[in-house]
């Protein structure tokens, strides 16, 4: 990723230009492309070449040692750990969905995000998915151009005229700046790096790179656009003031991270990158695995005592084998198959990796032979679900902020600093477990309900983190009064025709 963005982005340590990228950002960035690769599964990893998986005998550069390399990397096998386990965590997520309450006009914004057709439930697992693995993303909301024209309220709600919620990658956030007011700290530049296609004759084009300035300028929102121009220097192409919905500038800059930890300007450590590293590591162990295999796994005759004389008048050149044949030897001679014993280092080595993935959160491939005490069990669980938690919270946190900043399009005088006003709520659920319970736990959840030892609120609490919870607790209770009331006409039908009491045979 270091070097792709160095070619593309032409970075230099002048902190004038607009190109330029942080120094602490840029020192995540091999992280972020061995993660992004980890995920992206064994083309992408392959594709890298010598980068994951050197070259044996690299200062021989003969068209042999080439050749040999290219079946080198061709056996090798890379298990998708990464990217399955990200699915895993991301699922435990979106299992339910979440929880949000907007006001009516801003169910067109519910519907489609980002303008693009996306949903925002599929935005925030995208978003999810971004913070799982680099534990860090952006999220942009993008206020229309009125050129200073009246937007009705038919407008935003059709969705003709509203903001978008963009998603930024980490490593497209190439700069930032804050400023203090008051106790607290706001964001006074944010620099994003984009692509856009460039036309390149009548039907053709080309991706190239845009840069996105947001701005505090005495106290004051302002949005610039710069592209290439003729030279091959970045100028500014758009320069506007997004307004509010009352026709007024905002004072702040519409624009929230989203970190593994919390939601400020640090950035996090990647969640998934001691998994993808050991995923890659594994990879090279499996590629000398498979090539000790190839060139030692065939067995081979062996044939000892043997004269000239022998092989040219007796054998005639040819030693017979398979089914039935006969191989005539001397007195004194040998044959035998010999192959070579199981290469176990390379072997030992994959082992070994895969427990430390299981320990890492790569449930997908946990062997059952591994026994683990309950303490163990419980603390791997606890720990998994307490990083998974806290980045769920920070995803729900960014989705409310970028909700009430498009409410404030809407007509909303601020975004509520409140944590208990409810006017826009988004709460993804955090109610998981990696592990499912068993029946007898089960059991006894509903047993210990129906003995009033817990509430119906805890004994669904359970059920939920399990995964067999999926309802909101007040329709699941007039599901289940519902469905009582049916069962008692059903005895009383049964009583009318057999003449007999409830309860009697």
């Amino acid at each position: 990723m270091a070097e792709i963005v160095a070619k593309q982005n032409g970075v230099t340590a002048e902190g004038s230009n607009v190109d330029f990228i942080r120094p602490d950002l840029a020192e995540y960035f091999d992280q972020y492309d061995l993660i992004r690769v980890a995920i992206a599964g064994s083309i992408a990893v392959k594709q890298e070449r010598t980068k994951y998986l050197p070259m044996p005998n690299a200062h021989d550069l003969s068209i042999e040692n080439a050749e040999r390399y290219n079946g080198y990397i061709t056996r090798a096998v890379f298990y998708g750990v990464t990217g399955r386990t990200l699915s895993g965590l991301s699922g435990q997520v979106f299992n339910v969905d979440p929880t949000i309450k907007v006001p009516p006009i801003l169910d067109a914004v519910i519907k489609d995000a980002n303008g693009s057709g996306v949903p925002i439930v599929q935005l925030a697992n995208e978003v999810e998915n971004h913070v799982i693995s680099y534990g860090r993303a952006g999220l942009f909301i993008d206020f229309p151009k009125t050129a200073g024209k009246t937007v009705t309220k038919a407008q935003q709600a059709s969705g003709d005229i509203r903001p978008n919620i963009v998603n930024y990658l980490p490593w497209n956030i190439i700069n930032w700046k804050t400023i203090k007011r008051g106790a607290k700290h706001y964001l006074s530049l944010v620099v994003l790096r984009e692509f856009y296609d460039k036309p390149l004759g009548e039907f053709g084009y080309e991706k190239d790179i845009q840069y996105r300035v947001l701005a505090l300028e005495n106290n004051t929102y302002k949005q610039k656009l710069y592209r290439k121009n003729d030279t091959g220097s970045f100028a500014v192409t758009e320069d506007l003031i997004p307004v509010g919905g009352n026709g007024t500038p905002l004072d702040f800059i519409p624009f929230t991270f989203i970190g593994a930890i919390n939601n400020d300007v640090k950035i996090d450590n990647p969640p998934l990158f001691d998994l993808a590293d050991l995923n890659i590591a594994h990879y090279r162990n499996s590629a000398d695995y498979e090539d000790s295999a190839y060139m030692l796994g065939q067995p081979t005759p062996v044939a000892t005592g043997l004269t000239q004389d022998w092989v040219d008048n007796v054998l005639k050149g040819t030693i017979p084998l398979g089914a039935r044949a006969v191989v005539p030897l001397p007195v004194g001679a040998d044959f035998k198959i010999e192959q070579v014993q199981p290469n176990t280092l390379a072997f030992e080595a994959m082992e070994h990796k895969e427990r430390q993935m299981v320990a890492l959160g790569a449930k997908l491939i946990e062997q059952q032979k591994v026994q683990r005490t309950a303490t163990e069990a419980g603390l791997e669980e606890t720990s998994e679900t307490s990083i998974l938690a806290s980045i769920t919270n920070n995803v729900s946190a960014g989705f409310k902020f970028a909700l009430e900043c498009c409410s404030i399009f809407a007509g909303s005088t601020t975004v509520t600093e409140d944590a208990n006003n409810e006017t826009i709520v988004f709460e993804l659920n955090t109610e998981f477990s990696l592990a499912t319970a068993s029946p007898d736990e089960i059991r006894s959840t509903i047993d210990a309900w129906q003995k009033e030892a817990i509430t119906f609120e805890e004994m669904r609490a359970k059920l939920r983190r399990v995964g067999m919870a999926t309802v909101d607790d007040n329709k699941a209770a007039q599901d289940i009064h519902k469905a009582a009331q049916q069962d008692l006409e059903f005895k009383k039908d049964t009583q009318d025709l057999l003449g007999n009491p409830i309860g009697t045979e």
